[in-house]
């Protein structure tokens, strides 16, 4: 590949950095301009004919569709929540174990994104999540860079295992059915668990810091230091159980259980006040200094005050119903049995699709919402406004979908033209690898975010660079159980910059048009994880493991 060629490659990436994080366009006129120009790169130096571009495209507005299925029932989750007074409900009793937003930022932005992602996984939990935290009264913009920072440590867990189940399985070709590939797998994401009880130890921390420094009044680090040791301790009771609980019953669960675990004994310790900041801390101040108390908003028009078992019961529906569609295999199979396949679109080998639509987690919100209606006692009026106000937030949504998952489909099915020259991700992570071999464990965490970045999900991400990982693995004498779980850690990590999860996101908290100030804020505990990550590799290749 010629200088100019690993340039091109770059450009995709470079756009959507440029156009966005920098330009500051909203994804709804960056991503179609990112789409035009990747799009005449594969055409014009890669030589790809255009057919293979086109169905590359019409892949990638398929995945775009099932995306947006699940941005819909997030969005609708939220209205319905906002318009049968579920989230004031929610609101009040988080108050009541801690009004203290250091603490609810630890409770729903860690710990709770953490359980949601080892259940359902793929964009879910911050959708989730961000407004519940809008409904405590965090700022918009907030909500959403705490609940995609969060999102890290338990992607090695999610939807069930999928990374390592599908990803790196499909990327090494392994045959799952085998108990030797299972417990290869199970070594990486231990592996990978090690390395995030150093590295993902200090993420909930930075949380904080993100958050009093950026999002205040005062926009001081003070406050977040304050709390310093129980956001340790936070970290630690996700990363141990989940830990343990993978050595117990495999890595499908260590996500989901050990995000559940932390949470009864962060909750626990939050109401009997075991390490807790002497101060309320507010967006405003501390609640001490203020002359009157801060007024937490009002969250949608709901007049109701709900008993908590009622506020909670959707939330707890929709976990029931994803850990049930991915545990129980009588459910799995029933809700997998609608399936529509598009095998070879337009006749070119390798570039197909499918969806689930009622796999989905977008039909569970669906589901969810309808148990919603009638648990929560909701009018007819009220119904048809959650239907009318959700369908009209997704039109913004669907434009920037519809432009940047066909953009990462070209970027990636960039091979087998006139050039003769392998995918653009490929030609990047191998000249990486060429250039870098001897240091590897400090690349491995930026090609598993890269990989993250530009497709969309940590477990593609994985399927598409395992093998190049291992093969470098093996090339300069590394453990390739350890090079894995490098690259699996950095995927992890690019995830909070991912735009499909960013757009999902700030749809659902309605800051469509501010995905680059969003991402602005994502790079930073992004950048940390990917080179703490990377270091603690380089160490352990050196000394320990190799």
């Amino acid at each position: 590949m010629t200088i100019f060629e690993w340039i091109t490659a770059l450009v995709p990436i470079l756009a959507v950095l440029v156009l966005l994080v920098i330009m500051r366009l909203p994804a709804s006129v960056a991503m179609p301009l990112s789409l035009l120009l990747t799009a005449l790169l594969a055409f014009f130096v890669w030589e790809l004919d255009a057919t293979r571009i086109t169905a590359a495209v019409l892949q990638g507005i398929v995945i775009a569709i099932t995306a947006a299925w699940i941005v819909y029932g997030a969005i609708g989750m939220m209205n319905t929540m906002k318009e049968g007074g579920g989230m004031n409900a929610i609101r009040s009793g988080f108050v009541t174990i801690t009004p203290d937003p250091r603490i609810q930022v630890l409770i729903v932005g860690w710990l709770f994104v953490s359980f949601i992602e080892g259940a359902s996984g793929f964009g879910t939990p911050a959708t989730v999540a961000a407004p519940l935290l809008i409904a405590l009264g965090f700022p918009p913009i907030a909500a959403v860079v705490i609940a995609l920072s969060a999102d890290v440590s338990a992607v090695t867990f999610g939807a069930v295992g999928t990374p390592a189940l599908i990803g790196i399985g499909n990327g090494l070709s392994l045959d799952v059915s085998k108990p030797e590939s299972i417990e290869f797998l199970t070594s990486v994401v231990l592996q990978t668990v090690l390395i995030d009880m150093l590295v993902g130890l200090f993420i909930p921390f930075i949380l904080i810091l993100m958050l009093t420094r950026f999002f205040s009044k005062a926009k001081s680090v003070k406050p977040a230091f304050e709390v310093l040791p129980i956001a340790l301790v936070a970290a630690l009771v996700y990363s141990v159980p989940a830990y343990i609980w993978t050595l117990i019953l495999g890595f499908e669960f260590g996500g989901m259980l050990g995000g559940l675990t932390g949470l009864v004994i962060l909750v626990a310790m939050a109401r009997k006040g075991i390490l807790m900041p002497k101060r309320i801390w507010t967006f405003d101040g501390y609640a001490d200094e203020l002359d009157q108390p801060v007024e937490q908003p009002t969250v949608g028009k709901g007049k109701r005050e709900l008993p908590q078992w009622k506020a909670w019961a959707p939330y707890l529906i929709l976990t029931i119903f994803l850990i049930l569609t991915r545990t129980v295999p009588f459910l799995n199979e029933l809700t997998r049995s609608v399936r529509i396949d598009l095998p070879n679109i337009l006749g070119v080998e390798g570039i197909s699709t499918s969806w689930e639509p009622f796999y989905s987690p977008g039909f569970m919100f669906i589901l969810t919402m309808i148990a919603t209606f009638f648990l929560h006692n909701m009018s007819w009026s009220q119904v048809t406004s959650v239907f009318k106000a959700t369908t009209l937030g997704i039109g913004g949504t669907l434009i920037t979908l519809a432009a940047s998952v066909p953009m990462v489909r070209i970027f990636i099915h960039s091979e087998n033209g006139g050039a003769g020259l392998a995918s653009m991700p490929v030609e990047l992570a191998t000249a990486a690898a060429d250039t870098f071999g001897g240091v590897w464990p400090l690349v491995a965490p930026w090609i598993g975010a890269l990989g993250a970045f530009v497709s969309g999900s940590a477990t593609f991400s994985n399927m598409m660079f395992s093998s190049l990982t291992t093969n470098v693995a093996d090339s300069v004498g590394m453990s390739e159980t350890l090079a894995l779980s490098m690259q699996m850690a950095g995927a992890n990590a690019g995830n909070m910059i991912c735009v499909l999860n960013v757009v999902a996101v700030a749809s659902v908290a309605g800051l469509l048009g501010k995905e680059g100030t969003i991402i602005r804020y994502t790079l930073m505990p992004m950048i940390y994880y990917v080179t703490a990550t990377g270091i603690v590799g380089m160490i352990l290749a050196t000394f320990f493991l190799n």
